[in-house]
């Protein structure tokens, strides 16, 4: 038996938990009618389940009949120390190659002012006719392989950017009207990634000039125009908006080098990014899928100088033949019609050089 003032503070107890509990009861009953707390947690809700819902909606699918293609450099050709026609010639007739975005170099085209050579483009666009072939043609300043502008030196020493814009004008005038007759472009590319902050390029390339170019491209020729931006960093839609097609990158390990000055070493990084980013980017950017091309498929290994250069532990941590097989594997997840490699220069020499021909040898089995 307890005592009798145990029972009293023991009912005394009950009781105010009890209040306590009601009195919780009403503020939460009170807080639920609240319309501002009603909607943080519609909020929350939305917020959870979005990301199955736009999943749902932007899933990709493996596209059936993949347009495989190379993006060819005659510049990187040289850097690897190779004969760039013997390259080219080998990536059409034994590589088998059906789709290229080829480069008119402005340095080399017009290296003195208005002085112009456009004999290697010309003959690359030749070989690709005779083979009934699909070209992407990039012209601009900035454009495939580092350091991504190629201007020629006396276009640096103008006196004013606005002499500069008119020497640029006046170059994609001339260059979009002596190709146009060639069948084989499909699709002019104004820039490479001119709104992604990459490379040597100054003054830095400005959104309204690159309409000017492109605007002054298709008062030339009506085929599309394509703009390239980052597939991993830019923003999408700036590019697109301005041309017909989007290009896109697609690479999965990378080397930085801008962290030597925080860490006294460069790092190798992997993109965290699943395969089915690309297309969720692409509903979340308005950029239409079957308007995207990858036009940077990664196909090679990227590091601290040319990859001739880069010993085998070097490359491997980049670009393994793991790394290459599993790269293929998720751009053809990705969804994308359309993919163009980026190295094809290097498979040359990997095989031809190296004595390893499993880069080029599997591409071909893509290819046919």
């Amino acid at each position: 038996m307890l005592p009798k003032f145990l029972k009293i503070f023991k009912r005394k107890h009950v009781s105010s938990e009890f209040k306590e509990i009601q009195q919780l009861k009403i503020f939460l009953i009170k807080i639920f009618k609240l319309h501002i707390f009603k909607a943080i947690i519609i909020f929350l809700i939305i917020l959870l389940v979005s990301p199955f819902i736009i999943f749902y909606f932007y899933k990709p699918q493996i596209q059936k009949d993949i347009n495989y293609g190379v993006t060819f450099s005659k510049k990187y050709c040289n850097d690897l120390g190779l004969d760039w026609k013997k390259v080219y010639i080998s990536a059409l007739d034994d590589l088998g190659v059906k789709n290229l975005r080829l480069v008119a170099y402005w340095d080399e085209v017009e290296s003195t002012k208005d002085q112009y050579n456009y004999e290697d483009v010309l003959w690359q666009l030749k070989e690709a006719e005779k083979r009934n072939l699909n070209v992407i043609m990039t012209i601009g300043r900035k454009v495939p392989r580092y350091p991504e502008c190629f201007e020629p030196q006396w276009w640096e020493e103008q006196k004013s950017e606005e002499a500069q814009n008119m020497e640029l004008l006046e170059y994609i005038k001339i260059t979009t009207s002596t190709l146009k007759d060639f069948k084989s472009i499909k699709i002019w590319q104004g820039e490479n990634e001119p709104f992604f902050k990459f490379g040597e390029c100054y003054p830095p390339i400005k959104k309204e000039f690159v309409k000017k170019e492109i605007d002054l491209v298709k008062s030339i020729d009506s085929r599309p125009i394509l703009v390239q931006d980052s597939g991993e960093g830019g923003f999408w839609f700036p590019a697109y908006q301005v041309g017909d097609y989007l290009g896109i990158s697609m690479y999965r390990k990378v080397w930085y080098d801008f962290w030597h000055m925080l860490f006294g070493n460069f790092i190798y990084f992997k993109y965290p990014l699943a395969h089915w980013t690309y297309k969720i980017k692409a509903g979340l950017t308005l950029v239409p899928q079957d308007k995207i091309i990858v036009t940077e498929l990664q196909g090679e290994p990227w590091g601290p100088v040319v990859n001739n250069k880069l010993t085998e532990n070097e490359k491997n941590k980049t670009m393994s033949r793991h790394d290459f097989l599993d790269t293929v594997t998720y751009a053809q997840k990705a969804g994308f019609k359309d993919l163009y490699f980026w190295g094809v220069e290097w498979w040359y020499w990997e095989k031809y050089v190296n004595k390893n021909a499993f880069f080029w040898d599997t591409a071909k089995a893509l290819f046919n």
